[in-house]
C-alpha cells in the first residue's frame, strides 16, 4: 500500500486537481497535499472535485471504468470472450488467473487512486470557507458529496471484486505509520462507509445538472447505487423502497418512439434521462479533463470498422434472443466486411447464415453498445454507462420478488424493459414461483445488461438467491463452465467470488502476506 498512499502530491491551479499517485521511482516521503496559503478559494475546492472525476478513466483509454474494470466484470463471466493473442484477458475468461495479472493489478492500482483523490479533495474542500469566498455551504457540501459519491464508487468496486480491503477515509497528510501499510478491513465495515458517504451525498447533491454537466454525481446517482449495494448485501425490503424513490427522481426509459434500446448508446446521446451517472468521454468543456475510452475499438472487428475485436461474444449469447428484440440489433449479427464479403451469423445460432464465397459465417459477435468511429484512434467519444434507469427497474422487480414471490409490480416493472425492446407482454400466471420469476429476471437482466459491467454480479446474486445463501457460485458455475475451452479449468476449491490480492499490493503492503490468497486462486 505505501506505493499508493506513500506519495509526493502535486496541485495545479491551471487545471484539474491532480492528486495522488502510483507510479515506481516515487519518493517515500510524505510532503503537505496542499499550501493552505495558495488554495483557498471555492475554485480550488471544483478543482479537487475534477481530479475525482478525471480518476474514473485514469490512466488512458483502458484505466479504470474506461476498460479495465469491465475486464474483471465481464471476462470471467458467460457472454464475452477474448482472443487467445489477449494473455491477461484469457488468463480472466479461462479462470486462470492469479495475483500477477496485469488487470487485476490495474484496477486495484486504479480503485485506490480514486480513493486517495477523494480523500486529499476533500480535505482540502472541508478547510475552504466558501461563504467568504462569495459562494455558500451548500455547494461545499455538494462538492464534498461528490468526492464521497466517487469514492463510495471505488469501495463499492474494491468490494465487489475483493472483499475485505483496507478502508482509508482521510488525507495523507494525517496518516499514522499503520496506514503506510493498512489491514485488510472487513467488507461489512466498510460497506457501511460506503453507506455513510451515500446517505450523506443523497443529501446534498442536486437532482441534475445542466446536459453539458451530465457526467456529475446526482441525488439520484447516489440513491441509485445504495440500490445497487443493497441488493448485494440480500436487504431486499431497502432496495426496493430505494429504487422506489430513485423511480420519483423523473427519471424514465428512452422510448421506441425515441429510438429505443439501440439508440440510447448512439454516440450522439450525451445526456438521455434514462442515464443516472456515466464516465463522460469528450473534449468537450465540462468534461473533467476526460476524453475518450477504449470501448469502441475494443468491442468491434477490424473487418467492420478497424477496431481491435478484444472483446468478441458466444454466438450462444446472440441465440438467446428473439428476432424481434431490438437488443440484438446492439451485436453484429450481419455485416459487410471492409472487404466486400457479408459475415452472418450461422442459422443455428439464430442468424441468417449464408454460403461462401459471398458469405462468411460468423465465429463470434460483437458489442455495438460503444460505437467506434472508422479510424485508429481509441473510439468516438461516446459515454460509458455506470448507473442507468433500466437497471433501478430491474432491481426493484427482483427485489419485490424476493420479498412476496411473483407479483405484479414486478411483471409490470420487466415488462416496461421488454416492451420498450419491441417485446410483447410477461403474465403473471405464467410465473408460480419465486424461483421462477426469479430465472426471468436474471435472462431479461442478462440481455438488458450485457457489457455494462453486471454479469459477474449478476451471477454471483442468482447464486447466493437460489441457493438460500449456501453456495453463491451456483449460478456461476452452471453458466460459465460450458463456456471454458478446458471445464477443467474451474476449480471447487477456488472462491471466484473474489479475486486474488494484486502480487504488486502484497509485495509493498507488509500489513499482508501471500497466504492472504489461499483459495482464491488455484
Amino acid at each position: 500500500m505505501k506505493r499508493i498512499y506513500k506519495i509526493i502530491t502535486t496541485v495545479s491551479v491551471l487545471g484539474v486537481l491532480t492528486i495522488g499517485a502510483c507510479e515506481n521511482g516515487l519518493q517515500e516521503e510524505t510532503f503537505s497535499v496542499y499550501d493552505e496559503n495558495t488554495l483557498t478559494k471555492p475554485q480550488h475546492g471544483e478543482q479537487g472535485v475534477r481530479g475525482v472525476y478525471a480518476a474514473l478513466k485514469d490512466n488512458g483509454g483502458f484505466g479504470y471504468y474506461a476498460g479495465y474494470l469491465y475486464w474483471l466484470y465481464e471476462y470471467p463471466a458467460d457472454a464475452v470472450t477474448t482472443a487467445v493473442t489477449a494473455r491477461q484477458g484469457v488468463q480472466l475468461d479461462q479462470l486462470t488467473y492469479d495475483a500477477t495479472n496485469a488487470a487485476i493489478n490495474d484496477v486495484w492500482t486504479s480503485v485506490y487512486r480514486m480513493i486517495s483523490r477523494a480523500n486529499e479533495a476533500e480535505a482540502l474542500i472541508k478547510k475552504i470557507d466558501y461563504v467568504k469566498n462569495g459562494s455558500s455551504e451548500q455547494v461545499k457540501n455538494q462538492n464534498i458529496g461528490e468526492v464521497r459519491f466517487l469514492r463510495a464508487l471505488a469501495y463499492y468496486d474494491a468490494t465487489s471484486l475483493w472483499g475485505d480491503v483496507p478502508l482509508l477515509l482521510k488525507s495523507s497528510s494525517e496518516f499514522t505509520e499503520s496506514d503506510e501499510n493498512p489491514a485488510l478491513t472487513p467488507k461489512a465495515e466498510v460497506e457501511a462507509a460506503i453507506i455513510a458517504d451515500l446517505e450523506f451525498a443523497e443529501s446534498n447533491l442536486p437532482p441534475s445538472y445542466p446536459p453539458a454537466e451530465v457526467a456529475r454525481a446526482t441525488s439520484g446517482a447516489a440513491k441509485a447505487l445504495l440500490v445497487r449495494l443493497y441488493m448485494r448485501r440480500g436487504e431486499w425490503q431497502k432496495a426496493a423502497d430505494k429504487a422506489l424513490e430513485v423511480m420519483n427522481k423523473n427519471y424514465d426509459l428512452r422510448t421506441r418512439a425515441e429510438g429505443g434500446i439501440v439508440s440510447l448508446f448512439d454516440t450522439g446521446n450525451r445526456s438521455d434521462n434514462e442515464f443516472i451517472f456515466v464516465l463522460k468521454s469528450s473534449n468537450e468543456p465540462g468534461a473533467y479533463g476526460i476524453n475518450s475510452n477504449s470501448f469502441g475499438i475494443n468491442s468491434t472487428p477490424w473487418d467492420l470498422n478497424r477496431g481491435w475485436g478484444s472483446f468478441p461474444i458466444h454466438l450462444q449469447f446472440y441465440s438467446l434472443f428473439d428476432k424481434t428484440d431490438d437488443r440484438r440489433n446492439l451485436l453484429t449479427g450481419k455485416f459487410t466486411s471492409l472487404y466486400g464479403q457479408v459475415i452472418s451469423v450461422p442459422k443455428e445460432f439464430g442468424g441468417e447464415g449464408g454460403t461462401a464465397p459471398d458469405t462468411v459465417l460468423a465465429t463470434y459477435v460483437y458489442n455495438l453498445k460503444y460505437p467506434h468511429v472508422n479510424n485508429y484512434n481509441y473510439a468516438g467519444f461516446n459515454n460509458v454507462t455506470i448507473i442507468r434507469y433500466a437497471d433501478v427497474l430491474m432491481m426493484r422487480a427482483e427485489a419485490l420478488n424476493e420479498l412476496n414471490g411473483p407479483n405484479q409490480e414486478s411483471i409490470d416493472l420487466i415488462n416496461a424493459i421488454r416492451n420498450r425492446a419491441g417485446l410483447s407482454s410477461i403474465q403473471l400466471a405464467s410465473y408460480s414461483s419465486k424461483a421462477a420469476l426469479r430465472d426471468k429476471v436474471f435472462e431479461e437482466r442478462f440481455k438488458e445488461f450485457f457489457m455494462e459491467g453486471r454479469r459477474r454480479d449478476d451471477l454471483i446474486r442468482w447464486g447466493r438467491s437460489a441457493s438460500n445463501g449456501s453456495n453463491p457460485l451456483l449460478k456461476f458455475k452452471e453458466k460459465v463452465v460450458p463456456t471454458l475451452r478446458n471445464p477443467s479449468t474451474y476449480s471447487d476449491n477456488v472462491d471466484y467470488t473474489v479475486y486474488p490480492y494484486p502480487q504488486n499490493e502484497i509485495q509493498s503492503n507488509t500489513s499482508l502476506e501471500p497466504s492472504v490468497n489461499n483459495g482464491r486462486v488455484k
